[in-house]
């Protein structure tokens, strides 16, 4: 037990820069860089196409901001420029870059940069891994290991990406345009492998065989940690260039690390942490679903390798408040209501199954926005088999990023409600967030629990039917123009 830190002095592999520009800014990941870059007083400008402001937060750190894409954003002082890979190079802010010379860089490359300045601990996989990278950050901070991080959630006490000043990095993995191939972690989690972003592979060898070259990244002194239940996963073990490999389990015995005596019920899952080394700790985890406990088990394994004790993991997963869009309850009475970033098939059964676990004491209905015509075209019936345990599930008009005119005309809410009929639920085309808070009027008793699912706007829905401050307004206009 206990890792080893080679880098434990912060040696900082790129020249300090004055200034960074991020393009894409907002978008998942990017915007964490926001604050690290500030605790180190580096200057940061940036822009995002998405319509959304700039966060009071990062208004408060001085950050110079642009909702448009435009080369007047980027001055002569930028020292690197750092995009999104949702960013193409025909980005005027990125051409105007090169022609000054200035380094233009991928989020993932940087990332990979920042991680290398420390102990870097990576938690990819297809299902689990913003929860996993935030369980792992918080078990750390709250042992006083003070570790930097940047994850794809946000925890509320501590926000998406911090600057510690310890030697552990913790960075979400996105396998997305093969990103995590410019991390450089000593220790790695994988979570789970399966089809996802189909538009980026073109099948499941080529998946598997991207993980392969992301796990073979860590030394061969350092940890990997894998699901023992996952097959796909576990298939990757055998070529891996790590000799230290733990696994985790809630379906077997086969797991280093397993959850004994678990209880699952209300907002939580109680349950004995057992580990190598003769672990046998009780852990009450304050969020549900057995996916979340076995994402602390993944977590409990990390941790306890850089040297955090039992003990200390079990008070720090019982303090964990969980994530923001993760079964996060936006209301209580007398309609519970839960916003959680679900997008795809196994996503969605699992936060059924949480639901299903907590026990409400009247039906639960979901309201899914799917997130990309190509996705939900690809696994149609998966979705529908997922969707159709619920008492009623409104669908929304998909989230369009990234898909070809092809796979927009190829596909519709319409068509998703119709197989989830086919298998015996009950569901609601309503392809306008209008629509959908009509439906919602009409059937929503008092006991209920409502969740709405999915990566895009949605969760804008999701705060304006909780009758949370501002939401209104911004649902409003989103309704006007047909999402």
């Amino acid at each position: 037990m206990g890792g080893f830190c080679p880098r434990a002095g912060r040696c900082y592999t790129m020249q300090k820069p004055g200034k960074v520009h991020l393009v894409g800014m907002l978008g998942t990941g990017v915007r964490g860089l926001v604050s690290i870059l500030r605790a180190r007083n580096i200057h940061v400008s940036g822009s995002d196409s998405s319509g959304e402001s700039l966060p009071l937060e990062f208004q408060r750190l001085g950050v110079e901001y642009s909702p448009v894409h435009e080369e007047a954003n980027l001055g002569s002082d930028v020292d690197f420029l750092v995009h999104t890979a949702a960013v193409g190079d025909d980005n005027a802010e990125i051409r105007k870059a090169r022609r000054l010379g200035i380094p233009v860089l991928k989020y993932s490359e940087y990332l990979g940069e920042l991680m290398g300045e420390g102990r870097g601990l990576a938690v990819a996989g297809t299902h689990g891994k913003t929860t996993t990278s935030s369980m792992t950050s918080w078990i750390l901070y709250s042992a006083g290991k003070d570790p930097s991080f940047v994850i794809g959630g946000r925890i509320p006490q501590l926000g998406s990406s911090r600057q510690g000043k310890g030697c552990d990095f913790v960075a979400e993995a996105c396998e997305y345009d093969r990103s995590f191939l410019q991390l450089k972690p000593e220790a790695a989690v994988v979570t789970n492998v399966e089809e996802e972003h189909l538009d980026c592979f073109k099948d499941m060898e080529e998946i598997l065989g991207v993980f392969q070259q992301f796990i073979n990244r860590v030394p061969e002194k350092g940890l990997l940690v894998l699901n023992a239940d996952d097959p796909q996963t576990m298939s990757l073990a055998p070529a891996a260039v790590c000799r230290n490999i733990q696994t985790f389990s809630l379906d077997s015995t086969a797991g280093d690390w397993q959850a004994s005596q678990l209880r699952s019920g209300g907002l939580g899952a109680g349950f004995i942490l057992t580990g190598p080394g003769g672990i046998h700790q009780p852990v009450e985890l304050a969020i549900p679903g057995r996916h979340n406990v076995k994402n602390a088990l993944a977590a409990a394994a990390i941790c306890n390798w850089v040297g955090v004790s039992a003990e200390k993991i079990s008070e720090a997963l019982e303090s964990f408040p969980g994530v923001h869009r993760r079964f996060e309850i936006l209301a209580r009475d007398p309609v519970t209501v839960i916003d959680d970033y679900a997008h795809h098939p196994t996503e969605v059964e699992a936060l059924l199954g949480a639901a299903r676990d907590v026990g409400f004491s009247g039906k639960v209905i979901g309201v899914f926005q799917p997130h990309q015509f190509s996705r939900l075209r690809q696994m149609l019936d998966a979705f529908a088999e997922a969707l159709a345990g619920f008492d009623e599930i409104l669908v929304t008009k998909p989230y369009k990023a990234r898909d070809s005119r092809e796979d927009q005309a190829a596909v519709s809410s319409n068509m998703l409600t119709r197989e989830i009929e086919l298998r015996g639920g009950t569901a609601s085309d309503t392809p306008t967030f209008g629509d959908a808070r009509a439906r919602l009027d009409e059937i929503v008793l008092a006991g209920d629990a409502v969740i709405f699912m999915g990566a895009g706007s949605v969760t804008v829905l999701a705060s304006e039917y909780a009758g949370k401050p501002g939401a209104i307004e911004i649902v409003g206009k989103l309704s006007k123009v047909g999402v």
